[in-house]
């Protein structure tokens, strides 16, 4: 419980920084998601039950505060997880690089999936939209990589502050 709370915790203060201060940078297209980055650590840190419902608060959430459509990000935080904890066995994250690239294609599959939805939602086409794909979803996909191994690296320090005890490298396998 006292893990599940960290987490939230940490969540909500993300979103809170990310939705006041970078939301004042000169700079909006590259600002990175820094809700989606702790989405993606708990796919690999969390069992699926109470990491899911997690995801999906962060996401219900993100929701209330972006103020898109209703229901978007609740939908496709959990989706996250649910691929990465598909891919967590198989995927080993310990450089800086494969941080990055492993954020960068979540991000990048999380704009597109984003953008699908909105299409297939509104009943009015969305023109705009696609010309704004490649500036605004690139640069903040590849901001939001850019700040992963430092942030991966934060939620480990807290996760073994959390249990009192070290973790294990995402990629390595704990001995039974």
């Amino acid at each position: 419980m006292k893990r599940i709370l960290f987490f939230l915790f940490l969540g909500v203060f993300f979103l809170i920084l990310q939705t006041t201060w970078l939301a004042s940078l000169p700079i909006r297209k590259i600002r990175p998601d820094l809700v989606l980055i702790l989405t993606l650590y708990l796919g690999f840190s969390f069992p699926p039950v109470s990491g899911g419902m997690l995801s999906f608060s962060l996401g219900s959430l993100m929701d209330l505060f972006s103020g898109n459509s209703f229901g978007l990000y609740a939908f496709s935080r959990p989706l996250l997880f649910c691929g990465v904890q598909l891919f967590k066995d198989r995927i080993y994250l310990e450089s800086f690089f494969s941080r990055s690239l492993f954020v960068f294609f979540f991000a990048l599959m999380e704009g597109i999936l984003l953008l699908i939805l909105l299409e297939a939602l509104n009943p009015e086409p969305l023109r705009n939209l696609y010309r704004a794909f490649v500036p605004f979803f690139l640069f903040q996909s590849l901001s939001t990589a850019l700040v992963s191994p430092v942030l991966f690296s934060f939620f480990k320090k807290g996760f073994s502050w959390v249990h009192g005890q070290p973790r294990p490298g995402m990629g390595e396998r704990v001995s039974p």
